[in-house]
């Protein structure tokens, strides 16, 4: 997840569909806010507002949110104090009366007057005209990006589950000694048939230390799954070997 601190007020967000996919949103439900899309932005809104220093008491915050085309999301979060709000007001007004001007009688019958390709070319220049009052409502007007915005990178969410399937104890025992650095939460190590299944839960907020548990798992494993529903099914049907602390426990054979 990207996020871009535009200035003290503005915040933009970007996650990857490939993030989306790991946290279990769908467009779909972004879309419709469904109960697991909410408890995201909801919990979005609230790191991103203790960001921006906001006050519940006196500012309200604004989020817009957009599907893109690759399939990632855009979350564009504004606070607004009083202020903001009373300059906000001042521009729907501005704006109401620049629609007025434009939306006149005269123009109107101009458009049903024209015939072919000038009736939509008269409508246009009138919807153009709306839209641009209408952004000077949403933006407050041309603005220029700051020069040194502040960029910060960091995974979607803080803790992720990972289910890691092995060949054989030995390979578990290197995979936890290669782990043991990490801030692992919790672990837990069943048999399956002839296959061992780790199950790791990481708790980071650095993408270095992500990429490290996945490259390394990787090296290691047969297979890694992450936030899979497969994990139920292990852990309710295989044969627990290490029902607790698996890492530490591996790490010292």
């Amino acid at each position: 997840m990207i996020i871009v601190k535009m200035n003290e007020a503005a915040v933009e967000c970007s996650i990857a569909a490939s993030e989306l996919k790991e946290l279990g949103l769908t467009p779909e439900g972004i879309g419709a806010g469904d109960v697991r899309s909410s408890a995201f932005m909801n919990q979005l809104n609230k790191e991103i507002g203790a960001q921006l220093g906001f006050d519940p008491q006196n500012d309200i915050l604004m989020m817009s949110k957009n599907m893109m085309n690759d399939g990632s999301l855009r979350v564009f979060i504004m606070k607004m104090s009083n202020e903001d709000i009373q300059a906000a007001g001042e521009r729907i007004r501005g704006a109401a009366q620049g629609i007025l001007r434009e939306v006149t009688q005269a123009r109107i019958d101009e458009i049903k007057n024209s015939v072919g390709s000038d009736k939509g070319r008269v409508l246009g220049e009138i919807m153009n005209a709306v839209m641009r009052e209408l952004a000077v409502v949403m933006t407050g007007g041309p603005q220029e990006l700051p020069e040194n915005p502040e960029i910060i990178s960091r995974p979607a969410v803080d803790y992720a589950r990972y289910l890691v399937e092995l060949s054989d104890m030995h390979t578990c025992i290197r995979l936890a000694s290669s782990l043991a650095h990490l801030p692992i939460e919790d672990s837990q190590l069943y048999r399956d048939g002839d296959t061992y299944c780790l199950l790791l839960g990481l708790r980071t907020g650095k993408d270095s230390e992500v990429f490290d548990l996945r490259r390394t798992c990787m090296e290691y494993a047969d297979a890694m799954y992450i936030n899979s529903a497969e994990e139920l099914h292990i852990s309710e049907n295989a044969e627990p070997v290490i029902p607790k602390d698996a890492i530490r426990i591996l790490g010292t054979l």
